[in-house]
């Protein structure tokens, strides 16, 4: 199995049957979603998020008891989508990254609650991930070439190793402290660039 087959069927792996139990939108209706198992943040990463409370506080926004709850974990998976997307219901578009900023903020709010059913990693790394309730995400990566206003299009973090969608429609995996990882294929698992060598 190539290393592109094997991150997409981890990525898949690591969505399906989780619950959103967090979902926030952030500047041009990019956004993020904290699936599954609530995991306790370590020290430094405690320490950055209470810095972001400070400024959030500092701004007068309000924090809820939800962004309380992000500040202490971390889902078991955490989407984040920097490139374009939509929500369909029931077959029906619902919102975009191209809507009005609260109508999008309010659809990807309302999958909190929802459990990944069935996920489909596509050609170009399109990202299809239906939820219960017949609500779809649909993901395009269109940030694409040297130039592209961004330098990605989602990414899928878990708490060994992330899988990052580059401008250049490729898939690849790191681990927490941002290391490139490379698939030893007869193992079956991923390694440290340096370790495979």
């Amino acid at each position: 199995m190539q290393a592109a087959e094997f991150a997409a069927a981890e990525i898949k792996v690591s969505l399906v049957g989780r619950k959103c139990w967090y979902a926030y939108t952030s500047v041009g209706n990019t956004f993020q979603v904290a699936l599954g198992r609530k995991i306790p943040r370590g020290a430094e990463d405690l320490k950055a998020r209470a810095g972001l409370a400070a400024r959030r506080e500092a701004r007068g926004a309000v924090e809820t008891p939800a962004d309380a709850e992000f500040d202490r974990f971390t889902g078991e998976s955490n989407l984040l989508v920097w490139c374009s997307w939509r929500l369909d219901q029931g077959g029906s578009p619902l919102t975009s990254w191209d809507d009005q900023a609260g109508r999008a903020e309010a659809g990807v709010r309302g999958l909190v609650g929802r459990t990944v059913k069935a996920v489909t990693v596509g050609p170009g790394w399109n990202l299809q991930v239906e939820f219960t309730g017949d609500v779809m995400l649909l993901v395009f990566p269109d940030h694409v070439g040297p130039q592209a206003s961004f330098d990605g299009n989602w990414e899928l973090w878990r708490p060994d190793q992330a899988y990052l969608v580059g401008t250049d429609l490729t898939c690849e995996v790191i681990d927490r402290e941002n290391r490139p990882m490379q698939l030893q294929p007869r193992q079956g698992r991923w390694r440290l660039e340096d370790e495979a060598k």
